[in-house]
């Protein structure tokens, strides 16, 4: 590969440099990182160049919890982001039924009944009128439940004798019939009557949605949850060469136990394929989401009473899983939002002994937090794997759940509050269910006001720099690659996301529209600037 000059303001998160003025890639390494005349002298005639101009780079953004399987799933099917209610999803299912052959399932998501009027679950009723001769299903934009029509409950077996599956809940009327919502593990009952897509078309899928976060400006993913045939379909990509961004992949923990374990002892101690897929984390679930009532919480939901939403996992079964990671040497990482799933969760960790610590266990998403609990993030070691840009879009409903008073509230989303505890932050989107677009999340990191404007907590708010460093080095930290990335230092990975203006300089209502010029992966420019890399 020839060699690259990078030339402009360069924010390197490296201490011992902050700042530099240009760097030189080669073999997909930085090589040289400082002045541009000192840069340039170093590099190879006929050396390509890409002028920064006013713009800015940073180290490769990473999003560290994202789906990108169901990002590329979400962008052909029923997209019901926006929806002011029940009717206007349902219309939308009609449009796409009309187009569909009779019989074949039509799949949406992205409906969030917080923001219709009255709030309440939806029913069967309108999905079945919109579309009677077709199952349909609509995943909620934070996929902890799904909306289904007659259909659908039909090619289940769902009925009133259906006994609700451990870790999941039939929604039913009064008398007892199921009304069309299954929350969490209730899912798994339609999930298993979808038709799944063969290997060519999950490559297809894989790319697009790769292709989408690069053009985002983002290097890598980590990407949470992934099961067999898909992490196949990675290793096909890996070894071909065509992955654009870094993978970072989770095997899917919630797989019936014997294919766990044939899991955990397929990617044991694989190496880094391609440069590009590493396997090395397993994800784990205790509970749903607060959206669907399904967060497991220490205390009642305060517009729900006597409901403290669902462990998915038993506690028992949570920490023989846990164990099982630990015995393979693999990086647990544990989806838990709700208090009482994170306690149980750094509880779990904390009985581990040791040998965790090594492992640098994982809590994704962590969105409420006891104060009490949070020195166990401390002396377990645990990354604080979260998501900025869920605490702005939840702020206009999270304190009808929890009660206006600040007890409960004040361990929401509370990314100031874990960092001080000592955790590692790396942050992500959990994207499709949030945009992936980096610029958000750095805005509601630093930002952090809700839908009408307002802030939410604004006492848990980062600075710019810390909200950076979390998309980078702490992305790069709780992937173990942070000897190789997160920062522009010599010797690193040439991995940089480039703007059109000074990341650090902008006003925070300027971020979300940033513009990306590049996307560098192992100083490969993988999205943007082409035609800006120019030999010198």
């Amino acid at each position: 590969m020839d060699d690259l000059l990078v030339i402009g303001t360069l924010h390197t998160l490296d201490p011992a440099r902050p700042r530099a003025r240009a760097a030189l890639v080669r073999d997909g390494r930085f090589v040289c990182v400082g002045e541009a005349a000192e840069c340039a002298a170093r590099a190879a005639p006929g050396a390509r160049r890409i002028e920064l101009g006013g713009g800015s780079a940073v180290p490769g953004l990473v999003d560290a919890h994202g789906h990108v399987l169901g990002l590329a799933r979400a962008r052909r099917e029923v997209r019901c982001e926006g929806a002011a209610s029940a009717e206007a999803c349902a219309a939308r299912v009609a449009e796409r039924a009309r187009a569909t052959p009779p019989g074949r399932w039509i799949r949406g998501r992205g409906w969030d009944q917080n923001r219709w009027p009255g709030g309440g679950f939806p029913d069967a009723a309108a999905l079945t009128r919109a579309a009677p001769d077709h199952p349909v299903v609509l995943f909620r934009v934070d996929g902890h439940a799904c909306w289904v029509n007659a259909a659908a409950l039909a090619a289940a077996g769902i009925g009133p004798a259906t006994v609700d599956p451990p870790g999941g809940r039939i929604l039913r009327d009064a008398a007892g019939r199921p009304t069309g919502v299954l929350v969490d593990a209730a899912m798994d009952l339609v999930i298993a009557r979808l038709p799944r897509p063969g290997p060519a078309e999950l490559e297809e899928l894989l790319l697009a949605g790769l292709e989408e976060l690069a053009r985002l400006g983002l290097t890598g993913v980590h990407d949470a949850g992934v099961e067999p045939d898909v992490l196949d379909a990675y290793r096909r990509l890996a070894e071909a060469g065509r992955l654009p961004l870094r993978v970072y992949a989770m095997i899917d923990g919630l797989a019936p136990r014997p294919v766990l374990d044939a899991e955990l002892a397929r990617w044991r101690g694989t190496p880094e394929l391609g440069g590009r897929l590493e396997v090395r984390a397993v994800k784990l679930f205790a509970d749903g989401a607060l959206g669907s009532r399904g967060a497991a919480l220490l205390e009642d939901y305060a517009d729900d009473p006597g409901n403290r939403g669902l462990l998915l996992t038993a506690p028992e079964e949570l920490r023989a899983r846990l164990d099982a990671v630990v015995r393979a040497g693999l990086q647990p990482a544990v989806h838990a939002i709700g208090d009482r799933a994170v306690r149980e969760v750094l509880r779990a960790f904390r009985g581990a002994g040791p040998t965790l610590r090594a492992l640098r266990p994982r809590i994704e998403h962590l969105q409420i937090v006891q104060p009490s609990d949070l020195p166990l993030l401390a002396d377990t070691g645990a990354v604080a794997s979260m998501q900025p840009v869920h605490a702005t879009s939840d702020a206009g409903w999270v304190p009808a759940r929890l009660g206006e008073g600040p007890g409960r509230l004040r361990g929401a989303y509370a990314w100031r509050s874990v960092a001080g505890a000592g955790a590692v932050l790396a942050f992500g989107s959990d994207f499709p269910i949030e945009s992936p677009d980096p610029r958000a999340g750095l805005y509601a990191a630093e930002a952090r006001r809700g839908p009408d404007g307002a802030p939410f907590q604004p006492q848990e708010a980062v600075s710019r720099e810390v909200a950076l460093r979390a998309f980078t080095a702490g992305a790069a930290w709780a992937a173990f690659a942070e000897g190789r990335r997160g920062m522009i230092r010599e010797g690193m990975d040439a991995d940089l996301t480039a703007f059109d203006a000074d990341v650090l300089a902008v006003p925070a209502e300027a971020l979300p529209g940033l513009g990306v010029v590049a996307t560098l992966v192992g100083g490969q420019v993988v999205a943007g600037a082409v035609a800006g890399a120019q030999s010198a």
